[in-house]
């Protein structure tokens, strides 16, 4: 799906170096010598719903769309997740097709390769980076896309033209079968260059509401007959969708379909743009896309516990929340700090305490790191070095005080991974 707002340009462009650079996935070697887990990678792929646009963005606008969500996910499932986004606005099942192939043939192309008049302005970024997307693609743990509201697009058109249904109905029909071979020679793509990963995808969504009723008066936002054809046109695309997984189930290669289109029945005013003019998802209709996928992958949809005014942020350790027992997490210069012994209860870390050094030591993972009370350096593994955080403190809590350690230093020195989601006001320690 695309939206023609002008904006868009200058947005995508700020943000196409920050999307292609998390791609390169740079180190995994180093990973493996060091005894690293390696991470759980996710490749995102498809259209300006796998983009995340929304309506209204501005040159500021950072996307936060299913993507971003199920990275979210996986992280709250205590996965050490990474990803990586290659929506690209506009694009279709062929536009797809042709780009994957020509990622699996090692062909570098031009945008105009794979889908004439393409609207993103990061399209020729892109089609240059099918070098990288095979070795995401190989690497992937996880595939995610969406494709197939920019295939139905043009029917919107043809309704306004004035055409006889029956010839919609089989200008949608022809649509409907093309993308049907589209969509399958793109699976059969992605399952050739890794056969092991998983892959998933949403069926389609109708952002067009039913007439509302007040009383006996009928309000139709937009013409019933028009809208039925549309309907009937979701819901045969859900039909070749679940062809193309039958017969690729025959041969071995799953693919999941996220139920997205239900979700929206009935909040297309709630959760699209469809209002001011644009079918894009808003934030709770990506919200809902990112539930069906999370739903689709691990089976539930998480979420930390509410929090209380005065706490500024979560904690969740190996897909675990510090529990609601534990001393509240602080921040200071924009550093996350937690309670010592809540945070070594969670890993399961051995903690000493020097009371006349005022210094604790916490072991784990063939790792030991040491934090004194207002030093700004730490010990790690024997070496003394210098903390990027403000150092270690005591603070009074209830009727004792609590010693409280930078929570990534503390977690980087012992080998985890610590990622904190400013979206959610959360902070992830993976093992």
């Amino acid at each position: 799906m695309y939206s023609k707002s002008r904006k868009i340009q200058s947005i995508m462009a700020l943000l196409a170096f920050a999307i292609l650079a998390a791609s390169a996935w740079g180190g995994s070697p180093a990973r493996a010598e060091s005894g690293v887990p390696e991470p759980y990678r996710i490749v995102a792929l498809g259209d300006s719903l796998t983009a995340g646009y929304e309506h209204g963005y501005t040159e500021k606008s950072v996307p936060y769309g299913y993507v971003e969500q199920v990275y979210e996910q996986s992280l709250f499932h205590g996965l050490r997740a990474e990803y990586v986004n290659y929506g690209i606005l506009g694009l279709k099942a062929e536009g797809l097709n042709r780009l994957l192939q020509a990622v699996s043939d090692g062909r570098t192309v031009k945008a105009d390769d794979i889908q004439k008049e393409l609207q993103d302005p990061r399209k020729e970024t892109l089609a240059g980076q099918t070098a990288q997307m095979a070795k995401s693609i190989r690497s992937a743990s996880l595939i995610i896309l969406t494709i197939g509201g920019n295939d139905l697009l043009p029917v919107m058109a043809k309704l306004d033209s004035g055409a006889a249904d029956d010839e919609i109905s089989a200008y949608i029909q022809t649509i409907l079968d093309q993308y049907e071979k589209d969509l399958e020679a793109s699976i059969r793509t992605i399952a050739a260059l890794n056969p092991k990963t998983q892959i998933v995808m949403s069926d389609q969504y109708l952002p067009v509401p039913a007439p509302l009723q007040f009383g006996s008066t009928t309000i139709e936002l937009y013409p019933e007959a028009k809208r039925k054809l549309l309907l009937d046109g979701v819901t045969k695309l859900r039909g070749k969708l679940d062809l193309v997984s039958t017969r690729l189930a025959a041969d071995g290669i799953k693919l999941q379909v996220a139920d997205v289109s239900s979700l929206f029945v009935g909040h297309e005013l709630e959760y699209t743009s469809i209002a001011q003019g644009d079918i894009h998802p808003n934030h709770q209709g990506y919200a809902a896309i990112g539930r069906a996928f999370a739903t689709a992958i691990w089976g539930d949809y998480r979420a930390v516990r509410p929090r209380q005014a005065n706490v500024e942020m979560s904690v969740v350790v190996d897909g675990k929340e510090l529990p609601a027992s534990a001393a509240p997490p602080v921040l200071r210069s924009n550093r996350s700090f937690v309670a010592m012994r809540d945070i070594t209860d969670a890993l399961g870390a051995k903690l000493s305490w020097n009371n006349a050094a005022q210094s604790a030591t916490v072991s784990y993972n063939n790792h030991a790191v040491a934090f004194t009370i207002g030093s700004a350096y730490a010990t790690i593994d024997g070496k003394k070095v210098k903390l990027t955080t403000p150092p270690a403190f005591l603070l009074k809590s209830g009727k004792e005080s609590k010693t409280y350690l930078p929570l990534a230093a503390l977690s980087e020195a012992l080998g985890l991974q610590v990622t904190y989601r400013g979206t959610l006001q959360t902070a992830f320690i993976n093992k």
